[in-house]
């Protein structure tokens, strides 16, 4: 193989040529800002010190594994990998090995095509997916360091920027600006061009310049396409923004990509010199790709060179954040040539969940089309609940996931699936009551959220407003003019007086010493706890909370900025006063101050046991963009109403609707053996109950794919006890319905009592010790090994082994 170095300068306006060798120096941090030299010294590293970049293969002393490819892949896997020149776009429905498709493709094109490590480059979007794919590959190459490319997106320019700096009109060091960082420039920029806050919500501006840039609009561009006022004045905080940008020597994250595909637009030859270096580019999660992404790509490789795309059309459930599902439908017309692959072989689900899903989505008009399936066996019916309300729903999710507990299932193994965040609190409590260990993926606990926890801090200082602690946290929130100048003369002043800070806060002598502007918000403030104290003494917990959130303005100032992330917080809430409606429901009998007392004590409780948790390994609960690219043999989607899935953001435009068809699609096929649905009759929104209608895309789910039941006195306050073996067996009764892995079923001993299959016939009727009278449906095999199909009078349908079933014949 050439030894190949993507970075050498060549000339003072040249900071690389990437087909010439040379420099692999290791001055710079890397992108994770880890000094080079500490960890990996033994790897070399590039000028820009990003790993992958220019680092030559490093093979193990040993050799590599032999792989039989067509004994390894599928047909459908092996001419994806396999594939020749030119662009090809591989549909991988989900669970369909599309990982495997791009590291074993890397794989052959270095063992089987001599392809230089270093002229492959594979880009995805999450760093852990991209070290779990390099892992993979050296594996199979037997490397110690593969030599090629393998990270994000915004990985893959900022090594572009780094090393061309100078004709991105960068500094060398140039700093990475963060979320936080923005909105302080966004605010400065609002100040600068003299526009409230108010009227122009910084997270709001930063969405619609975010959404420009990922367009490639520029400023000038962007002010020609304003033709509104609103619009307008964002263009001006968006030049006014980049110049704080460049005077502060800093990109954000969408500037990267923005200005990667700029250099190569505005140096030809650039581009020109990156496309013989980039002999084949792989792209994962190609329906997750933004039109900038796509038009790097393009750059990268033009429009017929060696690119494989992998992805799922089924699977895009980001374009609220500016994915295009168009760059994976329209492929052949960006890609002329192109050849178009299916993976439809999936490894993961039973075929009755990918039926039923596959006919979900179906109903989309913006697909291509594929039909998963399987060589697993057909597996247990789609089980449906149509809960009373979501106390009865979590009730009935909790103990149906700890009946599977009694047939074999870890906890680790279950999921729980929701639409938004704010349905993970009515759970979290009920896993809590129970004390079952569980965890909260891709957010913080309910009531560790910030907006959940000033809420709290009201509270508890009309409890006791000496909670210091509690008082500051709530002082200038919503922000009321208390700055931290005038805290801290504050806090000073009760200091000199030997005082809490509460109690110099209601002497006029201790406000007259502070600034004027200070001290009335002050004294606004003490009047507003006084006035909240006195209402705490008769008012309801929920009516006093409902006072709290208007007389403070808390729902007032997230309203205001009018974001996704202020929706979310106005949900979580409601979400809030839910919880103390039915908190005080089921402590009728409190005055409303032991009331108040005691809801805080519950919340305290709650917080405090989430640690032990987390080390046991339990439950995962989840909204359904964080599972995306995970799996668990036992799911359950929560909350198919109309107004939660589809959620009420997405009613207006067909677009919004198939994103939402398409996520329920991707909570649905995470299951690999058992799937649960459910729904609510009414649920207790912003305190009050309301009537919810089920979500539409129910009904687009054939009826023989699922169990459906309804139960309004399954939770009337009595222990259901084994009643949850309608869909779980338990250790001690082997007799209920295993759900091991592909049907396996328990290697106890068996009854020796039990008719076998031979002596059982259609129309039977039986009697099993849990399940209680059926008649037999179905007969398959012979022997104790034969299974039976039942319908049981209480719990229906149910396939059972008959050597382990314990029926009786009646």
């Amino acid at each position: 193989m050439s030894q190949i170095s993507l970075f050498r300068p060549t000339d003072p306006g040249d900071s690389g040529d990437p087909g010439d060798p040379g420099d692999r120096g290791t001055a710079s941090p890397d992108a994770e800002g880890e000094p080079s030299g500490s960890r990996q010294r033994s790897r070399p590293r590039s000028p820009a010190g990003l790993p992958g970049w220019g680092s030559p293969p490093a093979p193990l002393d040993s050799q590599p594994p032999s792989i039989d490819w067509e004994e390894t892949l599928n047909p459908e896997q092996l001419e994806a990998v396999t594939h020749g020149e030119g662009p090809q776009l591989v549909l991988a429905g989900a669970g369909s090995g599309k990982t495997r498709v791009i590291t074993y493709r890397i794989a052959w094109l270095v063992r089987d095509k001599g392809v230089d490590p270093r002229r492959i480059t594979a880009v995805t979007f999450t760093n852990k997916a991209s070290g779990e794919m390099r892992e993979r590959a050296e594996e199979l190459l037997g490397m110690a360091s593969l030599g090629a490319f393998v990270g994000t997106f915004h990985r893959f320019a900022l090594g572009l920027l780094r090393r061309y700096h100078e004709r991105a009109a960068l500094p060398r060091d140039f700093a990475i600006f963060d979320t936080k960082d923005q909105l302080t420039l966004i605010k400065k920029a609002l100040e600068l061009e003299e526009l409230a806050e108010s009227s122009f919500p910084p997270r709001a501006v930063l969405s619609r310049i975010s959404s420009a840039k990922n367009r490639l609009v520029s400023t000038a561009e962007y002010e020609e396409e304003a033709d509104d006022f609103y619009t307008r004045r964002v263009a001006r905080v968006y030049r006014r923004y980049q110049g704080l940008l460049r005077k502060a020597a800093a990109v954000d994250f969408d500037d990267m990509l923005f200005q990667a595909v700029s250099l190569f637009r505005q140096h030809p030859e650039l581009r020109e010199r990156w496309r013989e270096r980039v002999r084949h580019l792989l792209v994962d999660e190609f329906q997750d790709t933004k039109h900038a992404q796509m038009e790097l790509v393009k750059a990268v490789v033009g429009e017929t060179g060696n690119l494989t795309a992998v992805g799922d059309e089924d699977q895009g459930i980001y374009r609220w954040r500016g994915a295009e599902l168009e760059n994976i439908l329209s492929f052949e017309r960006h890609f002329p040539g192109s050849t178009i692959r299916k993976l439809e072989q999936n490894y993961r689900s039973t075929q009755t969940i990918l039926d039923a899903a596959g006919a979900l989505v179906e109903h989309n008009e913006s697909r291509r089309g594929k039909r998963l399936w399987t060589r697993a066996d057909e597996g247990e019916p789609i089980l449906l609940f149509r809960a009373r309300d979501q106390g009865d729903e979590a009730r009935w999710i909790v103990e149906s996931l700890e009946g599977a507990r009694h047939d074999g299932y870890r906890r680790r193994e279950m999921a729980i699936l929701v639409r938004t965040h704010a349905q993970t609190r009515v759970l979290e409590e009920e896993l809590l009551r129970r004390g079952i260990p569980h965890s909260l993926v891709g957010g913080v606990r309910f009531y560790d959220r910030a907006e959940i926890k000033d809420l709290i801090a009201y509270l508890r200082v009309l409890r006791n407003p000496r909670d210091a602690f509690s008082l500051q946290r709530i002082i200038n929130t919503p922000p009321r003019g208390i700055g931290p100048t005038t805290l801290t003369r504050l806090e000073a002043e009760a200091d000199d007086r030997g005082i809490l800070t509460w109690d110099a806060l209601l002497q006029d002598t201790v406000l007259d010493r502070i600034p004027t502007r200070g001290a009335n918000a002050l004294r606004a403030f003490r009047e507003l706890i006084l006035e909240l104290q006195e209402l705490a003494e008769s008012r309801s917990l929920p009516a006093l909370l409902e006072e709290v959130i208007d007389r403070a303005g808390i729902a007032d100032a997230y309203r205001d900025k009018g974001d996704a992330d202020s929706e979310t917080r106005l949900e979580n809430i409601a979400e809030f006063l839910s919880a103390a409606g039915e908190f005080a429901e089921r402590e009728p009998d409190l005055d409303p101050l032991e009331g108040l007392t005691a809801f805080l004590d519950h919340v305290s409780l709650a917080t405090d046991l989430d640690s032990w948790r987390r080390d046991e390994g339990g439950i995962s609960l989840m909204t359904l963009h964080s599972a995306k690219g995970l799996e668990f043999p036992v799911v359950v989607v929560a909350g198919l109403e109309e107004g939660l899935l589809p959620h009420f953001n997405s009613r207006g435009e067909p677009e919004d609707l198939e994103e939402e068809r398409r996520l329920l699609y991707v909570g649905m096929t995470r299951a690999e053996e058992r799937l649960l649905l459910t729904c609510c009759r009414r649920r207790r929104v912003a305190g009050r109950y309301q009537d919810q209608e089920e979500s539409p895309f129910l009904r687009e789910i054939p009826d023989r794919f699922l169990e459906a039941e309804e139960n309004p006195d399954s939770f009337s306050g009595r222990d259901r006890g084994g009643e949850i073996r309608r869909f779980f067996g338990r250790s001690e009764d082997r007799g209920a319905v295993s759900l091991r892995r592909g049907g396996q079923e328990d290697s106890g001993s068996g009854d020796a009592s039990s008719p076998d299959a031979d002596s059982l016939g259609r129309g039977d009727r039986v009697r099993h010790p849990t399940l209680g009278r059926g008649e037999v449906l179905t007969v398959e095999g012979s022997g104790g090994d034969g299974r039976v199909t039942v319908y049981f009078e209480r719990w229906g349908k149910r396939k059972l082994v008959a050597k382990y079933a314990k029926l009786e014949r009646l």
